[in-house]
């Protein structure tokens, strides 16, 4: 619930953001593990078509030489203008909610993810998501009705992960539409209510196998 609401247009304004540029948002450490380099990748062949877009990076640098190759990458590549990286925010920090609030699609690009609340967090704020189809996300989004997937081991991971970002930002109505299934996923199967439910279900088949006799 408290994600259900936010002032993104604050979080752009507070970020020296365009109002009406198409945002890309990513929040996770900085890390190789969590694939930024391939997500710049990406954003790069995406902007070549959207040169209005901007791509938000939020996370603390767990690996200073992996953010090192980021920022090379992004002079390299003329980036510098519309790609920012932010430090993290507390899970209690009113810009975490702005954050989602203000982007177009989040993008989690990870090589490996045991879960992903995060996705939760954008399907909460209402957004579309773009995931990597690994660990525990193949369990959380269902390919082309919560959420896209891509492959980040493809030879053409950036080009794959670019074109789902082409088609969102020329497709409102899918945007909308993975957005609103999202958020109903979200409300219908993670909200804090319902996991204590299921948990007590589980407790109490716990206690009947725990109690039925030996075969």
């Amino acid at each position: 619930a408290r994600f259900a609401a936010g002032d993104g247009a604050a979080f752009r304004v507070g970020n020296g953001l365009p109002a009406g540029a198409f945002l890309v948002l990513n929040i996770s450490r900085i890390d190789a593990q969590k694939n930024q380099l391939m997500l710049l990748e990406a954003f790069a062949r995406f902007r070549a078509s959207h040169p209005e877009a901007v791509l938000v990076l939020i996370g603390p640098e767990t690996q200073p030489d992996y953010a090192a190759r980021l920022r090379v990458f992004m002079d390299a590549n003329q980036l510098g203008g519309c790609v920012r990286v932010l430090p993290g925010l507390r899970n209690d920090d009113p810009g975490l909610v702005q954050a989602f609030h203000a982007c177009d699609v989040f993008v989690l690009p990870s090589m490996h993810e045991p879960f992903g609340i995060v996705v939760l967090e954008a399907w909460s704020s209402g957004r579309p998501v773009v995931a990597s189809r690994v660990g525990g996300l193949q369990a959380l989004l269902r390919d082309e009705e919560t959420g896209l997937f891509f492959d980040p081991n493809a030879p053409a991971a950036a080009a794959d992960l670019a074109a789902r970002l082409e088609r969102l930002a020329s497709e409102p109505a899918t945007r909308q539409r993975l957005a609103r299934a999202g958020q109903e996923e979200a409300r219908g199967h993670y909200d804090w209510a319902r996991i204590g439910q299921e948990l007590e279900r589980l407790y109490a088949r716990a206690e009947q196998h725990a109690g039925a006799p030996n075969p």
